[in-house]
């Protein structure tokens, strides 16, 4: 008697993987496997009882969870030293009786994030040309957010990192969502619906978008690239828009002059105009109460300080040997005079930063599919080129970058070999690091060098992606392609 075919996904790993990878299943279990760990890893390495001399909880959210206890007795969150950051995260976190608890609601907002890109990947995939109603989730999306190891790692310690970048994926997720109802009612001669409906959602952006700002200094270099966006009518967010005329002419200035005239007009238009005011409102409101309730250290300690911060520390930036330089020489002087030294410092070195964001926002031309790609290039210049990078940091890009893979050929062998470069930086300056930090050992000037290879590792990997992406035209055939294979 003939044996009946063997059931497909019948092996226990195959399974797995296929629970993994289920829409339903994947954020729950990203989830889960968020709060276990954060219960199990302090539980088991904040005592030393595995490792001794090695805490796995973030330094940060000792100082949240002491300015929250501030907050609690009536007290300002600012009392609390180096506590940098806006007073309602320590409200919030304020809110709770236990100080565990904040661990794991940075962990549901990391959960959240992963669900939200799921479901930004389902809409471009639409928008590829893809039935939505045969379109799955696989388990190579639930990895980019949901199932990252460095995102998990990040959120369980107890950094804020997690709630702080849910905020512009989520702004980014209104302006997806303005484009598919845009998209929509292109065919219908419901003009003033599709009107009211593009007015709401530039204001819900402009809010979310207000709100990270505060929270987060850093999301404010989106700000251009969200105008530009908006100033963009839909009918001419073609590819003859995108690569001829967005392009800068730098080389001609008659033409150069025209464009950014061009921009100009552009970015004055209601839409832009609504969402800067949107945003402005937002921002200058949370600040002006945060001022209200704590006085001038809200302003000071949680915005100002962000623009002028330098560190002296080893860290991955490759300026931090200069800086550490820089202090040594001048405090030997006078201490107000390394102060004012190190002020200058970190003002000069924020203006490649803003020559490149500004470039980064206008001149690849933002569309329906390059403004994520717009977003990850922009977070990725800031971050490399920035005087102060910690391993929070990645987690500013790599959360966009998943809203970009399909307008990138990520197979690629000039990807990969860029990346495995990069890894090796990484990693040659975790060792390095290792020996100077908990071995004592001077290799100061090894730290940096690897510092330095970082780097430009890191502009290698930001050539290569900019070299592999996809036309627009060529996204919906690469993408039936794989379907089909």
């Amino acid at each position: 008697m003939p044996q009946p075919p063997p059931r497909e996904n019948s092996d226990p790993p195959w399974r797995i993987l296929s629970f993994l990878s289920n829409p339903a299943h994947s954020p729950w279990t990203g989830l889960f496997f968020r709060l276990f760990l954060a219960w199990i890893l302090p539980f088991l390495l904040d005592d030393g009882r595995l490792i001794p001399g090695v805490s796995y909880t973030d330094i940060d959210f000792l100082v949240f969870t002491d300015a929250a206890k501030y907050i609690q007795q009536g007290q300002s969150p600012y009392d609390r030293h180096t506590y940098r950051y806006t007073p309602f995260l320590a409200g919030l976190l304020a809110k709770f009786p236990h100080r565990e608890v904040g661990r794991y609601l940075f962990c549901v907002a990391d959960a959240l994030c992963g669900w939200i890109i799921l479901s930004l990947r389902q809409s471009q995939a639409k928008k590829d040309g893809n039935n939505i109603k045969n379109w799955k989730v696989g388990l190579g999306d639930a990895l980019w957010w949901l199932y990252n190891p460095l995102a998990i790692n990040i959120c369980t310690r107890g950094s804020s990192e997690s709630l702080m970048v849910l905020l512009p994926v989520l702004a980014t997720f209104w302006v997806a969502t303005l484009n598919e109802r845009t998209e929509s009612t292109k065919q219908t001669t419901a003009d003033s619906n599709a009107s009211a409906a593009t007015v709401k959602q530039v204001f819900w952006t402009g809010i979310c978008h207000g709100i990270a700002v505060h929270s987060k200094l850093y999301p404010i270099i989106y700000s251009l690239s969200y105008m530009a966006y908006f100033a963009t009518p839909p009918r001419t967010r073609s590819k003859t828009i995108i690569y001829k005329t967005n392009r800068f002419p730098w080389n001609h200035p008659v033409k150069f002059f025209r464009l950014a005239m061009l921009w100009i007009q552009r970015l004055l238009s209601p839409l832009p105009m609504l969402f800067l005011l949107t945003f402005a409102a937002t921002f200058v409101g949370l600040t002006w109460l945060a001022v209200r309730l704590y006085g001038n250290e809200a302003l000071h300690e949680g915005l100002l300080y962000h623009f002028g911060r330098i560190d002296h520390r080893h860290n991955y930036s490759m300026y931090w040997y200069w800086i550490y330089l820089a202090r040594a020489r001048a405090s030997s002087v006078s201490s107000a005079m390394a102060t004012l030294s190190l002020s200058r410092i970190g003002k000069i070195l924020l203006l490649p930063q803003a020559f490149l964001l500004a470039y980064s926002s206008l001149g690849m031309g933002p569309n329906p599919n390059q403004l994520g790609l717009t977003l990850f290039v922009q977070t990725y210049l800031f971050v490399s080129h920035n005087k102060v990078i910690t391993a929070q940091y990645f987690t500013w890009y790599l959360c966009l970058l998943p809203l970009c893979s399909r307008q990138i050929q990520l197979q690629s062998r000039e990807v990969f070999v860029a990346v495995a470069l990069l890894g090796l930086s990484i990693v040659a300056w975790l060792g390095s690091a290792y020996l100077l930090e908990m071995q004592g050992m001077s290799v100061h000037r090894i730290v940096w060098a690897c510092s330095v290879a970082y780097f430009f590792a890191n502009v290698n990997v930001l050539r290569v992606v900019l070299q592999s992406r996809i036309p627009k035209d060529n996204v919906k055939e690469s993408t039936m392609q794989k379907k089909k294979s």
